[in-house]
């Protein structure tokens, strides 16, 4: 997850947005982030800062110096965008809004890599399949986000008196929605808890919402983790889940996040052999 998905899903919401190439270490130190290949810092900096105060202050930077000199990026379109009565927002505004576009660009989709990838290394069927044919995998994604949504639940309020499930709800009640839970539901998904590479309604779920709280960054996290797969499966002849770390196929330990809001793993240790023109197998350890 440190190796691979997070700083991959950092470095393209922070050039979706418009961070400057020459900043790019200075986010991934302040952020406790390891790109690799030369991209980042060693894991070894101390931070002059909270990651939260970091951002803040990075984006309010920027939405000043957007507002001066407009580029043709996101930044510039948070910074110059004005209320209805065409005031401008404060920068401070602009950079939470910028801010929670950064996060919520990362973290969902750190957590569908890590699931995907999990999937693929546990089931050489799974991958042979996806290696054989890569028209499978927007499929198996979709699969990847129904069996494990890395948004676990979200908070409404209830704004009348409604019952649910024989639960009384008065108005101004807080409730948690289950996306994760709606995903497994048997009266929608048949075996639900099964990974099955032949679910026809696997886009059925929830995991990116649905109407009107649908996530505007669906089409992105499908198309890092299709892009992301793609290039692991080109430069890999085979994937597979490391025994030392993470047990045997028959008693797996994994560790999730400590959170009631999101599901995904906290680590994923992988071997793999590289794709190569002769013979030759050479295990090369990935985390």
């Amino acid at each position: 997850m440190r190796g691979f998905a997070e700083p991959l899903t950092l470095l393209v919401i922070a050039d979706l947005l418009g961070v400057p190439a020459e900043h790019r270490d200075k986010f991934v130190a302040n952020l406790d982030r390891n790109a690799g290949g030369g991209v980042g810092g060693t894991g070894e900096e101390s931070l002059e800062h909270s990651p939260l105060e970091f951002l803040y202050d990075t984006f309010a930077a920027y939405a000043e110096d957007r507002r001066l000199e407009p580029r043709d990026d996101v930044l510039t379109g948070l910074a110059t965008a004005v209320f209805p009565d065409g005031s401008l927002p404060d920068v401070g505004d602009v950079a939470r809004v910028a801010t929670n576009v950064f996060a919520a660009g990362q973290e969902t989709t750190v957590r569908l890599l890590g699931t995907a990838l999990k999937v693929l290394a546990e089931h050489p069927d799974i991958q042979k399949a996806v290696r054989e044919d890569r028209s499978l995998l927007p499929n198996f994604i979709e699969k990847a986000l129904r069996i494990e949504s890395p948004v676990k639940g979200d908070f409404r309020l209830s704004r009348v008196p409604a019952t649910v499930g024989a639960v009384n709800l008065a108005a101004g009640s807080t409730v948690m929605v289950l996306n994760g839970a709606a995903n497994r539901d048997p009266r929608r998904f048949e075996d639900p808890d099964t990974f099955d590479p032949a679910r026809k309604n696997a886009r059925q779920h929830l995991a990116f919402g649905r109407g009107i709280h649908s996530c505007p960054g669906a089409p992105l996290a499908r198309a890092e983790t299709r892009i992301a797969l793609e290039r692991l499966l080109n430069r890999t002849a085979a994937i597979w889940i490391l025994e030392n770390q993470h047990g045997p196929a028959d008693n797996r330990r994994y560790q999730y996040l400590p959170t009631y809001i999101l599901r995904g793993l906290t680590a994923l240790h992988l071997e793999f052999s590289p794709a190569a023109a002769d013979s030759r197998k050479v295990h090369v350890h990935a985390e």
